[in-house]
């Protein structure tokens, strides 16, 4: 469904329906005396109760007229904050498919959620719906005055919920569509419309870059891996010393002003069997989210010149399969990864962590001031957490608190784990540095997975992890979320590097 927007002071010609906001509790003062059907003067909160309206988070009730009136719930007025507004805008937009023109009255001045909600809510996956009808193009006006805040909070808005959609679209493509080769292909066309700078590695590149991870991996796939590098700078961004410079500005005691450089790392698996590990068959129909991470950094940097971001950013996507076929990595096998250091695979479906690790290493070498990376890592992780929330770990008490806090305010929550230094030797190898994958316990693995990616970030770089296993699918409909992929993190990692000043070394 193609949506486009508007801001008017009032519904415009051809209007179907007007929507109006109303809190619960309340009847809502502001509607027209005169309807088209016999009712009291006003609609009290009497009526609506009799229709089974209590203006409840994301409740719609359609008054019939010309146009009609659609009234939408947003819960008591005193807790009416974004997330309440997102998840509103979300029902409204499941509720109003059917109507081509709509004006909303906004429940306040910030228009970011309420489009933002709008859009995720209304999102449908159909390609490979044979009988799927024509979504309804639709063009939406927001009745308010026109003011530069407005305007920006719509286009925030917008932009932030196309960067979520492509994400979701990534992680819905059957993993026979969206291999390594494909998903590249899709960077390269992202980075091109969003200029980002875009440099992509074949096989034989990863192979001389000596990262050990990635390759052993993907000897188990007949298709190729690859590895997606993105880079985007603000506007006079330069280069000194592992840190960015705006020309023409001063830090304030007459120095060139420094910005931030930021690196990204999101886990590419674009299906897991689960290697010679095989999963079994219940466990496999969700795998082809294992690249939910790279979809989520993709959509995050798809929309920071959009939005002036004013932090320079490096991202890195590896990209595999992880299949039995060809000659897979042997329980047993040693790995080198990049940066030397040498694993004992005892696990073939603990592969995300190998992967992540070299990218995290290259990411580590262009010496940023913090690194940031998600993934579908860990059952533990969603067993713990469940479906809503993701783990958050990391090396720097800051940066842990800034990603959290970004979370919350993009409606993205995090809660942080611990990594304790006492769990560090159960990833001790008898034959190399490091194993994969503590056999012999289901205890603390989250911890662990995040201890083995410690492992590749020098000390010195503020370091965070985000696993995401239990939120990069949803199993309903609820709120912003539609059955399918989420999209999450992209939000947060949007939020934390246009939300202000960040961690340095």
């Amino acid at each position: 469904m193609s949506v486009t927007w508007s801001l008017r002071p009032e519904p415009g010609p051809g209007t179907e329906a007007v929507v109006r906001p109303v809190w619960a509790g309340e009847p809502p003062a502001d509607l027209p005396v005169e309807l088209p059907f016999e009712l009291p003067v006003e609609l009290s909160a009497a009526f609506l109760a009799g229709t089974g309206f209590g203006g409840e988070v994301g409740e719609v009730l359609q008054l019939p007229g010309t146009p009609v009136t659609v009234l939408l719930g947003l819960g008591p007025r005193g807790r009416t904050g974004r997330d309440a507004v997102r998840a509103a805008a979300a029902g409204l937009a499941r509720a109003v498919r059917a109507y081509r023109r709509l004006a909303v009255h906004p429940p306040g001045t910030d228009l970011r959620p309420l489009v933002e909600g709008y859009l995720l809510g209304g999102y449908r996956f159909t390609r490979y719906r044979s009988g799927a009808t024509a979504p309804t193009d639709q063009h939406i006006e927001v009745i308010t005055a026109g003011t530069p805040d407005a305007a920006r909070g719509l286009f925030e808005g917008r932009r932030l919920g196309e960067a979520v959609l492509l994400a979701r679209d990534l992680v819905n493509e059957p993993g026979e569509a969206l291999t390594p080769p494909a998903f590249a292909e899709q960077a390269v066309e992202v980075a091109a419309a969003a200029g980002l700078e875009c440099e992509v590695w074949d096989g034989r590149r990863i192979a001389d870059e000596r990262l050990g991870g990635l390759l052993g991996v993907s000897r188990g796939s007949l298709v190729p891996p690859r590895l997606v590098k993105l880079g985007y700078r603000p506007d006079g961004w330069s280069e000194r010393d592992g840190w960015s410079e705006r020309d023409g500005g001063t830090d304030g005691d007459g120095g060139t002003e420094r910005t931030e450089r930021i690196a990204l790392v999101g886990k590419g698996v674009t299906f897991d069997a689960g290697g010679l590990s095989l999963k079994p068959n219940a466990h496999l129909a969700g795998m082809k989210a294992d690249m939910a991470g790279a979809a989520a950094v993709l959509g995050a940097m798809s929309v920071l010149g959009a939005l002036d971001c004013p932090v320079a950013v490096d991202a890195w996507l590896p990209l595999t399969e992880n299949m039995p076929n060809a000659d897979p990595i042997r329980v047993g096998d040693v790995l080198v990864m990049r940066n030397g250091t040498t694993v004992e695979i005892c696990h073939a479906d603990a592969e995300g962590r190998l992967i992540m690790a070299d990218a995290l290493v290259l990411a580590a070498e262009t010496r940023p001031q913090a690194i940031i990376d998600i993934a579908t890592l860990t059952d533990a992780a969603a067993i713990a957490l469940g479906r809503r929330v993701a783990a958050l770990m990391g090396t720097d008490d800051a940066l842990l608190d800034r990603l959290r806090a970004a979370g919350t305010r993009a409606g993205e929550p995090l809660w942080p784990l611990p990594l304790p230094d006492a769990y560090r030797p159960q990833l001790r190898s008898r034959v190399a540095d490091l194993v994969n994958y503590t056999l012999g316990t289901r205890h603390g693995t989250a911890l662990l997975a995040g201890h083995f990616l410690r492992e590749f970030v020098p000390p010195g770089i503020p370091w965070a992890h985000l696993d995401i296993q239990g939120t990069a699918l949803a199993d309903g409909t609820d709120a912003e979320w539609v059955t399918g992929a989420t999209g999450f993190g992209v939000r947060t990692l949007v939020e934390f590097l246009t939300g202000g000043p960040h961690p340095s070394t």
